[in-house]
């Protein structure tokens, strides 16, 4: 399945140029877009259960900071990303990782499709994807769920349209409006019609998680 949308705020080539230094652009970054950027992470590894057991897709690995605990805790990892250079770094993390180079616009690798999964997990990617197509998207993730398997998506995202705009005037001229960020509320009630079960939880200021049920 093709996903209609603008292009990437970053090229790949400029994702290519960036991942080495990415790790520690992260740690030098204070407030938006990445306020609370660990405690992110760490609330998605914390809903991961029985990592010893689990088979975890992630969407946009990057350099691997989201998986790479889960994989030392023993947790399978496969690993999706659109930049090359990405991809090397996190295989550094994860040498024993499955990962596929692809632009999610493409969809899912027919490799990947032909798994199934426990957890898919994503951070800080489909802030780059218009809110129908992160629908279209979470619609394509969850037929690669097990029974009970759940879909978390952690990104720059906010409790409701309020809180959003009030990030969106603290923030001036640093705001992207090239980005289209997730309001929790509209999230789950959308989901909701399309008859999938989910909460979200606001983590930052500007960063929350989205957990999407299987209905299997």
């Amino acid at each position: 399945m093709k996903h209609q949308r603008r292009l990437y705020m970053l090229s790949k080539e400029n994702f290519d140029r960036w991942s080495e230094e990415y790790d520690e652009s992260i740690q030098k970054s204070k407030g938006y877009p990445f306020e609370g950027y660990y405690d992110v992470l760490g609330y998605v590894q914390g809903k991961i259960k029985g990592q010893g057991t689990v088979k975890v897709l992630d969407i946009g690995v990057g350099t691997g900071q989201l998986t790479q605990q889960l994989y030392k805790n023993g947790a399978r990892i496969f690993g999706l990303d659109f930049s090359e250079k990405m991809i090397r770094e996190a295989r550094k993390k994860m040498p024993e990782a499955v990962f596929f180079q692809q632009d999610l616009n493409e969809g899912v690798p027919t490799e990947i499709r032909e798994e199934k999964f426990d957890y898919i997990v994503s951070s800080y990617v489909l802030h780059h994807f218009h809110n129908t197509v992160k629908m279209g998207i979470i619609e394509e993730l969850r037929n690669l769920l097990y029974p009970k398997g759940e879909i978390l998506v952690a990104d720059v995202a906010f409790e409701n349209e309020e809180d959003l705009n009030r990030c969106k005037q603290k923030c001036g001229n640093e705001w992207d409006d090239e980005e289209f960020y997730m309001i929790g509320k509209e999230m789950t009630e959308a989901l909701e019609k399309n008859g999938l079960e989910s909460d979200y939880q606001q983590i930052s200021s500007c960063a929350g998680v989205l957990s999407i049920q299987s209905n299997n």
